[in-house]
């Protein structure tokens, strides 16, 4: 089958869709900025996570998300236009990660903000700072057993900070499930571990173009020298046009429509009804 498609025209295409991630960016950080009024979705949710003075305070991780993806993409847009001024600039190995995280960022967005029932967006909103408290904690026991090791610190030093860790790890727990518990919420779902990829995956599907994409830059973003080598010098067949500028045209839309998803979401959570 003859494929038809124009390389200057992809470029431009190219060229738009990367160019309007400022646009993005901006509108992430005002509805960040604008936060959640009263009698809002998002505001109603942060006072039913609230018993006594724990808060769950799920407002505040969506705008975090929020600013981050802007972030995001304010340096997808600096490295392709400002690198080089006055030429389009595609540096993939810098772009990949980038874009990944902008879709993590969105997607995680629009799944915690996605169900109708309160408990259920409760459930995920626990599961996202779960996993965040959990990581956190992992991580930083994995270092304080290793650092001693290559003489990075004292082995006194690494054992007193493992075990305050341990600790951290055991109370940060105790303090979800209580709150869970307390809340009315499934204590077991609450605390299970959000893997990356589940916000994606559930919330457009295993077979969507979003979770091939986030896949695909996934595995681009740890460097697979012969999926970058490929895309780098492969033109599609029967075309001109370079393949890295169709793929990453492919990606600069998904990431333009994630985060026009995401944005909806927050608009939508912000909204008094």
């Amino acid at each position: 089958m003859q494929v038809e498609m124009d390389p200057e025209e992809t470029v431009a295409k190219l060229w738009q869709a990367c160019d309007r991630w400022t646009e993005r960016a901006e509108c992430f950080e005002k509805l960040a900025d604008a936060g959640f009024p009263d009698g809002s979705r998002l505001h109603r949710d942060n006072a039913s996570a609230t018993v006594g003075e724990d808060s769950l305070a799920v407002s505040r991780y969506v705008q975090e998300r929020a600013r981050n993806a802007a972030r995001m993409l304010r340096a997808l847009h600096r490295d392709i236009f400002k690198t080089e001024p006055g030429r389009f600039h595609l540096d993939a190995t810098v772009l990949y990660p980038l874009m990944r995280a902008a879709i993590e960022d969105a997607t995680t967005i629009a799944w915690l903000q996605a169900p109708e029932d309160r408990k259920e967006r409760l459930t995920r909103a626990f599961r996202a700072l779960f996993t965040d408290s959990l990581y956190f904690t992992e991580n930083h026991l994995l270092l304080a057993t290793a650092a001693p090791t290559v003489g990075a610190v004292p082995v006194e030093m690494g054992e007193a900070l493992s075990a305050h860790i341990t600790a951290e790890r055991t109370a940060t727990r105790t303090h979800f499930e209580r709150l869970a518990g307390e809340l009315g919420l499934d204590v077991s779902e609450s605390t299970r571990k959000l893997t990356t990829s589940a916000p994606v995956k559930v919330h457009y599907g295993d077979n969507s173009v979003e979770f091939a994409t986030w896949k695909f830059l996934s595995d681009l973003s740890h460097f697979s020298f012969m999926m970058l080598r490929h895309l780098a010098t492969t033109p599609i067949p029967g075309t001109p046009t370079p393949l890295l500028h169709a793929t990453m045209l492919q990606f600069a839309q998904t990431v333009n429509r994630v985060c026009s998803d995401a944005a909806e979401r927050i608009e939508q959570s912000a909204s008094i009804r």
